[in-house]
């Protein structure tokens, strides 16, 4: 049987219940059926905004990561960042509890509110192989290796959600957010 997974925050779950939306326990996501009139959940599907084709990850629980390390470069202590999901749709398919790195495109809702953390950019440089933004060191400039820190279980962003407390700082971000990236999730 062939679903259509739906985008729905937790507040909104009677709404979209009350217009038949099914609930999948094991994804814990809403979904319709394909006899389902899917203008009824216009505001609940995954790609909803004209440039869609840009953006791969949609949420309305993201928040900012935020946690220290030693610089790969110099060995100053510094703050790094990531965007951590408590749930989203990842090229149409619903998920849970997911860090992204190599983040490549994002919307200007996105753009806007992380403009707060100016060392979480592109690399600098026009022979620079891979445009993704990443953490840079703001004392030696050094950008950091932005899968390493989401990948390797002695990195911050391992396991946000499984996190030692007082390791990370999570900053929630305000809205639907559009944007690409590579995803990391622990099975």
């Amino acid at each position: 049987m062939h679903r259509t997974y739906l985008y729905v925050p937790p507040e909104e779950y009677p709404a979209v219940e009350a217009l038949g939306a099914h609930w999948d326990d094991g994804s814990k996501c809403w979904y319709i059926g394909p006899g389902a009139d899917a203008d009824r959940f216009s505001q609940w599907l995954p790609h909803e905004q004209e440039d869609s084709d840009e953006f791969t990850i949609t949420s309305d629980q993201a928040y900012v990561a935020c946690a220290s390390i030693s610089c790969s470069n110099c060995q100053s202590n510094i703050g790094v960042i990531c965007i951590y999901c408590e749930s989203g749709i990842v090229r149409g398919e619903p998920l849970t509890r997911f860090t992204v790195s190599r983040i490549w495109s994002m919307d200007d809702a996105l753009t806007r509110q992380l403009k707060q953390w100016p060392t979480f950019r592109r690399p600098d440089g026009l022979d620079s192989q891979d445009d993704a933004f990443v953490n840079h060191c703001p004392h030696c400039n050094a950008p950091q290796d932005d899968l390493l820190l989401s990948s390797e279980p002695d990195q911050p962003f391992f396991n946000v959600a499984r996190a030692t407390p007082g390791t990370i700082r999570l900053e929630p971000l305000r809205g639907r957010i559009h944007f690409s990236g590579d995803e990391s999730f622990e099975i």
